[in-house]
């Protein structure tokens, strides 16, 4: 899989198909977009899986938003390998903590990858979720 920047605008498709498909698209963006890193994963030249980091939760911190890999390509490795890539980026950046929301049904790939839920479920439209947090 190829990995390269991308345009905020390029994530959206593949963010609402994932993440939000029964809402419009403008509900997959987010405040702050203009100013993150969104990186797209390829495989032949198709998008097959998006991810945003933005510098925030205090010094040192980045964090994962947005994060959504094309239904036939989960389970693939293509998620893995992009969580890995944009850890790495944001190691070399100097930050210390990787920190992200995380849907409840997904816990078990990111606690595969070393993160820890903290605190409490909370609720985004209806569905559970968990803040996720490893130390880089």
């Amino acid at each position: 899989m190829q990995i390269r920047k991308i345009t905020a605008a390029d994530t959206l498709p593949l963010r609402q198909l994932v993440l939000w498909p029964d809402h419009p698209m403008s509900a997959s963006q987010v405040p702050g977009d203009a100013k993150a890193l969104h990186l797209g994963g390829f495989k032949s030249k198709q998008l097959v899986t998006v991810a945003s980091l933005f510098v925030e939760g205090g010094a040192g911190s980045v964090r994962l938003r947005k994060f959504a890999t094309h239904p036939d390509h989960q389970g693939q490795g293509a998620g893995s390998a992009m969580l890995r890539h944009m850890m790495g980026l944001a190691r070399a950046q100097g930050h210390k903590r990787f920190w992200f929301d995380a849907r409840e049904a997904a816990l078990p790939f990111y606690q595969r990858h070393g993160f820890t839920p903290r605190g409490d479920r909370f609720f985004k439209r209806d569905m559970p979720y968990f803040r996720m947090e490893r130390d880089l």
